[in-house]
């Protein structure tokens, strides 16, 4: 294929990445960010995402993450050393249904021929004690997952995207995109960038761009807590992995004690729709559940002094499949992935947007 000049709207982890892979196939990358990188309101610009296979009763969606997952490991190697962990993943189900996509999921991994360690609720009060796990829960570890330091990750990232020659012009909002004889018009401001090719990576920010989408795409609201432990050695990553407690009723997940101090817990299953402007402050109320979990199933952070928090947006597709954002939850886990296959020249006319 002949290098073609490509425009990429919005810097998060799934813009640098197709940014990153587009360029080494030898095309000519310019990156538009409407901030700073990171924007301190992007979804990428979190302090930790899950990196996980468990939960997607789809093929696809453990291959993408896999692949990643392999990127994320060469990449953290090569930069700053400080952006992926392997912790494993310890799963707490309660009264999830039969055919719950986390159950299915499961199902999925063992058709996949891959393993996950059955443990038993003495075995996890023995090896996790910080947990309160219930005689009929399920309960499993997964060794291959781990998280990402999402905002140390797209700063890296960032860096050795401009080292390796893509353009990256922060600061510069993409205000319209018109389709011409010539090529593909990036508005910003008083200037008209002409592109081959342009590749959206606005997060929430997409209905923005095409209001159209806004029928197509439900953009929701998630949040999450961040809890200094009393007793902070017993949350280190040595001792106390990622890990998910699902049931009927909520999907609440988390992290290791991280470096910025303090363990991130959050809740995924409260839908809560949301403008791409939504404030990204916690709610007193999701804060109240968050206490409240923290009694019932970490009772180990119980007196954690609360020092913030924040909201995430997700954007999703009726059927909460992949889009411009990708998979549902987890925002940016399989950008590397997705990239390799945007660069594989798959192109909407603006007309069908």
């Amino acid at each position: 294929m002949a290098a073609m000049r490509v425009g990429i709207v919005g810097a998060g982890i799934f813009g640098l990445a197709a940014a990153l892979e587009l360029n080494r196939r030898g095309h000519r990358v310019t990156l538009f960010e409407r901030g700073s990188i990171p924007c301190p309101d992007a979804s990428s610009t979190d302090v930790s995402k899950v990196i996980r296979r468990t939960s997607y009763p789809e093929a696809t969606y453990h291959e993408l993450v896999e692949r990643a997952a392999h990127q994320w490991h060469q990449w953290h190697d090569q930069l700053s050393r400080a952006i992926y962990y392997q912790t494993g993943k310890l799963n707490i189900w309660g009264d999830l249904p039969a055919d719950s996509p986390a159950r299915r999921g499961l199902e999925m991994l063992h058709q996949r021929g891959k393993t996950v360690e059955v443990l038993s609720p003495a075995q996890v009060r023995q090896r996790f004690p910080q947990f309160a796990v219930q005689n009929d829960d399920t309960l499993f570890y997964d060794p291959w997952s781990g998280y990402l330091r999402s905002g140390q990750a797209v700063a890296d990232l960032a860096d050795l995207a401009r080292d390796q020659g893509v353009a990256i012009r922060s600061h510069t909002p993409v205000q319209a995109m018109d389709e011409t004889d010539r090529g593909i018009c990036l508005v910003t401001g008083e200037e008209r960038s002409l592109f081959d090719r342009v590749v959206v990576a606005a997060g929430a920010w997409v209905v923005r761009l095409f209001p159209t989408l806004e029928d197509h795409l439900c953009i929701t609201r998630q949040q999450m807590a961040f809890l200094v432990p009393v007793e902070p050695e017993k949350f280190a990553q040595k001792v106390f992995p990622v890990w998910t407690a699902l049931s009927s009723q909520a999907a609440w997940y988390g992290f290791p004690l991280l470096r910025e101090g303090y363990v991130k817990i959050a809740e995924d299953s409260k839908v809560e729709r949301a403008e791409p402007e939504a404030d990204r402050e916690p709610s007193p109320d999701f804060l109240d559940q968050a206490r409240a979990f923290v009694a019932q199933r970490l009772p180990a952070l119980e007196g954690a002094r609360l020092v913030g928090g924040r909201a995430c947006l997700y954007t999703n597709t009726p059927e909460i499949t992949l889009s411009s954002t990708g998979p549902r939850a987890r925002g940016g886990f399989s950008s590397p992935a997705v990239a390799a296959v945007t660069a594989l020249n798959s192109v909407a006319p603006l007309d069908q947007l």
